[in-house]
C-alpha cells in the first residue's frame, strides 16, 4: 500500500514534472508477451535508495506496481534495472496481460529527495480476437466512430460517403488514441456534420487489407437530436414541479 503522504507528494510533483503530462509513446505488446517499460530521470546517482514503479489509470487512480532497491531488482513478473550515473530506469514485465496495459513511470526515492522520471504508455494487445468497431450518434450532429482492441497494424477510424460529391474530408475529423479503465487500446474519431449526408460510414483498415466497416444511420441521430430538443422544454418544467412539490411538503409538514 501507498501511503497517503508519498501519495500527496507524487500527485504534487506528478502535475509540474516533464514528460508525464505530455503525450507519451505508445509501446504495443501481445498478450504473453514480455514488455520493458523506460522512465527517463535527470540522473540516477549512488544517493537513490529505492526506484518505485507507479501505474496510473484514465480515472486518476494510481497504484504501485513494485518496488526495487539496489540489492533487489526481481519482484514475481517484474524485473527492474537500476544503474548509476544513468538517465533512464527500466521495468521489464513477463508474460504481459491486458491488466498491464495503460501509463507508467518511475519515482526514484533518495534520502532528501523525490524524482519523477518520465512515461511510458503500455498497450497488450490480443491478437486472436477482432477489434469492435462501434459509432456513437451524438445529439448536435456529433458522430464518434469507436474501433476497441485494434492495434499498430489497424489504420484509425476514417470516414467515407457513397457519393463523393458531398463534400467531405478526412481533415474535418480528428483521430485520437488511448488506452481505456479496463485496459483496451482504444481508436476513435470524432465528425461534426452540419447537414445530413446519405451513405455515411466510418472505415478501419488493416495491414493485410482486411476492412471493418459500419455504416452510420443518420435517421437515428435525427430523432436523437428531436429528444434532446424534447428535453430541453421539459427540464424546466421538471425543476418547477420539483420546487412546487417541496413548497408544498413543506407547508403540509
Amino acid at each position: 500500500m501507498i501511503s497517503l503522504f508519498i501519495v500527496l507528494l507524487i500527485i504534487l510533483k506528478y502535475q509540474t514534472a516533464e514528460g508525464l503530462v505530455n503525450p507519451a509513446l505508445i509501446v504495443f505488446k501481445d498478450i504473453g508477451q514480455n514488455v520493458t517499460i523506460h522512465s527517463r530521470d535527470k540522473e540516477i546517482s549512488l544517493y537513490d535508495t529505492s526506484v518505485s514503479w507507479y501505474h496510473l489509470r484514465p480515472s486518476g487512480k494510481m497504484e504501485q506496481i513494485t518496488n526495487f532497491y539496489p540489492y533487489k531488482l526481481k519482484d514475481g513478473r517484474y524485473r527492474g534495472e537500476l544503474r548509476v550515473d544513468s538517465k533512464d530506469a527500466h521495468l521489464t514485465v513477463s508474460s504481459a496481460t491486458i491488466g498491464d496495459s495503460g501509463r507508467s513511470f518511475a519515482a526514484v526515492f533518495s534520502e532528501k529527495d523525490l524524482k519523477l522520471g518520465s512515461s511510458t504508455v503500455v498497450a497488450v494487445i490480443d491478437p486472436k480476437s477482432l477489434p469492435v468497431m462501434r459509432v456513437f450518434l451524438g445529439c448536435t450532429g456529433t458522430i464518434l466512430c469507436e474501433l476497441k482492441g485494434g492495434g499498430p497494424h489497424w489504420s484509425d477510424p476514417q470516414w467515407e460517403t457513397d457519393d463523393a460529391n458531398d463534400g467531405l474530408t478526412l481533415s474535418e475529423a480528428k483521430a485520437k488514441t488511448f488506452v481505456d479503465e479496463h485496459g483496451a487500446f482504444i481508436q476513435s474519431s470524432i465528425l461534426s456534420l452540419k447537414d445530413r449526408i446519405h451513405g455515411l460510414n466510418c472505415v478501419c483498415r488493416h495491414s493485410t487489407g482486411v476492412i471493418i466497416r459500419t455504416r452510420v444511420m443518420q435517421d437515428n441521430a435525427a430523432s436523437g437530436k428531436d429528444q434532446c430538443q424534447l428535453l430541453r422544454y421539459l427540464f424546466p418544467l421538471a425543476v418547477v414541479l420539483l420546487l412546487v412539490t417541496v413548497t408544498a411538503s413543506v407547508l403540509w409538514a
